[in-house]
């Protein structure tokens, strides 16, 4: 069942004299699937798929800002970290998301130049390393809660609580596995870069992973933190700070659905920020999934006054076109 189902397309999505400026977050899980192994030709596969409909956009003339998750491919820098840690020094993490920042985008480049020569389009595309600023004060470090890296035994965890001052989340049945602060980004350290870039008409890949938290002193020196932003967060962020048309999220699902799950779920094709902001509150969109997304939303709704929409790659272009996906508006 669906629930409004009327919504307009976003206007000049098909003409080059009134450019759109759109910010695309791209999801980890786009990149390397569920259930699958991961392998590099399988993230080859995906990524030229992803940039498919990008492509296509970049084809009609608009200025894109795609932005990229890091989850399963940080986790895997991470196991390499401690599978080989008696012969290689271990990297911290924020260390580890700039690793990820520059091997996805890389490969997310390439996909996306080689899907612009089979248009015969020439765009450049530049793979730019983030770092978001974050207030160390931030309560998230107080209640780390975000997952990452491989499981550990009860003892390993316990000995690395101890000499890493690591906090730790036990998983039946899976071990023990790392948890740190995911806190809020106040600031894209590189958006004046990534918006002249834009404006020069090169689509700009930034903030992977959500970007390098990164602190600033009294000194006004910055400081690599090991802790998690989440992609949609910055990436709303983001499109708010390039007053960017849009907000294209991209998810493994082709929609936000109510009651997710249950029998009685509901495609939702349109909700207002108010409607999105009551639905969140009450629980019906879950925390470790696509809470964080709709928080993005309605952040970058309300504070442009633009759309933002959420939908599946292969849903992208119907949804910018207004015939599939989840569109959050002011009203």
């Amino acid at each position: 069942m669906k629930e409004n189902s009327g919504h307009r397309p976003l206007p000049n999505l098909s003409v080059t004299d009134a450019p759109l400026t759109l910010v695309v977050a791209v999801g980890g899980n786009a990149i390397i699937r569920r259930g699958e192994p991961g392998t590099i030709e399988k993230q080859r596969a995906h990524s030229e798929q992803a940039m498919a409909p990008v492509a296509s956009l970049a084809r009609a003339g608009h200025k894109i800002v795609l932005t990229h998750g890091n989850g399963p491919i940080v986790g895997n820098i991470l196991l390499r970290n401690e599978a080989a840690r008696e012969l290689v020094s271990p990297m911290p993490l924020h260390i580890a998301g700039a690793d990820s920042q520059g091997g996805v985008g890389y490969m997310l480049r390439t996909a996306l130049v080689n899907q612009l020569r089979l248009l015969d389009v020439e765009r450049g595309v530049v793979a730019l390393v983030t770092s978001v600023l974050i207030d160390i004060d931030d309560p998230a470090f107080s209640t780390p809660d975000k997952p990452i890296g491989p499981f550990y035994s009860t003892d390993t965890a316990a000995r690395l609580a101890r000499e890493q001052a690591w906090s730790f989340v036990d998983e039946p049945g899976r071990g023990s596995r790392r948890i740190v602060a995911s806190p809020e980004p106040l600031e894209v350290l590189e958006l004046r870069e990534i918006a002249h870039l834009s404006e020069l008409g090169t689509i700009v890949i930034a903030a992977g992973g959500g970007g390098i938290p990164t602190t600033r002193g009294a000194n006004g020196l910055e400081r690599g933190a090991d802790a998690v932003v989440d992609k949609d967060r910055t990436s709303g962020l983001l499109g708010t700070q390039l007053n960017a048309d849009a907000l294209v999220i991209i998810m493994e699902e082709d929609a936000v659905y109510s009651d997710w799950g249950t029998p009685g779920q509901r495609e939702l094709r349109t909700l207002s920020v108010a409607d999105a902001r009551s639905r969140l509150a009450s629980g019906q969109f879950p925390r470790g999934s696509i809470a964080p997304k709709i928080e993005a939303g309605i952040a970058f709704t309300a504070g442009t006054g633009n759309p933002t929409l959420i939908c599946s790659v292969e849903s992208m272009s119907a949804t910018i076109l207004g015939r599939a996906g989840t569109r959050i508006v002011t009203d």
